[in-house]
């Protein structure tokens, strides 16, 4: 249990990974990219508290991410590209206060990016590519230093970011003249409504 650093990339290691892998609690460097693992990504990766360096890149994990990978907030750097991870980008990643690069591209991850991103003031290398992400992009360094590769192959993805559309702004002034004539044209309506019955009225007590 005083391992610090494993380091096993590039073998054929396939099946689930084991929970076990919770109880090396001195690690702080840990990386399993290149490999055949499946199935989902263990939570006890998140009693791993002393991580700095966290790679499952390339492997074939599915499902979504454990939301109690938010304990690591001494992680710097941590890479989960080409797997088949899927469900919504959690915001719990916010929580990694430490978190300097991110790269979860290539993967089936959808919804909107939280806002909370914005908060991430450490963090300057973002890679979220070929995803199924849609909605602004945050207002924060790391996605305002992106480039456009690190962000495109996604749904609908927009925002300030260079080479990115700009994101659908829906004038007020519009809504305002909208209910502007509403309230005009529906008294109009119920007056000639109101006439028009009170002539039907009319003409058949005169029969």
């Amino acid at each position: 249990n005083s391992l610090t650093k494993l380091i096993l990339r590039g073998n054929q290691l396939t099946g689930r990974l084991p929970t076990e892998i919770g109880s090396f609690k001195e690690l702080e460097y840990l990386d399993l990219s290149a490999n055949r693992f499946n199935n989902s990504v263990p939570k006890s990766l998140g009693s791993l508290l002393k991580l700095h360096y966290l790679s499952l890149s390339n492997n074939q994990f599915v499902q979504e991410l454990p939301k109690e990978l938010e304990k690591l907030v001494q992680l710097s750097e941590l890479d989960l590209s080409h797997n088949f991870l899927g469900g919504e980008l959690l915001s719990q990643i916010c929580n990694m206060e430490s978190l300097e690069k991110l790269n979860l591209s290539h993967n089936n991850l959808s919804g909107s990016i939280p806002n909370c991103f914005e908060g991430m003031h450490g963090l300057s290398v973002i890679d979220i590519s070929d995803n199924q992400l849609q909605g602004p992009v945050p207002n924060s360094t790391a996605f305002r230093n992106a480039p456009v590769e690190a962000l495109e192959g996604n749904k609908e993805l927009c925002g300030g970011v260079k080479g990115m559309q700009p994101c659908k702004v829906f004038s007020s002034h519009k809504q305002n003249s909208g209910a502007k004539w509403f309230a005009i044209v529906f008294p109009v309506l119920g007056a000639v409504f109101v006439s028009m019955a009170l002539i039907a009225i009319f003409i058949l007590r005169k029969r």
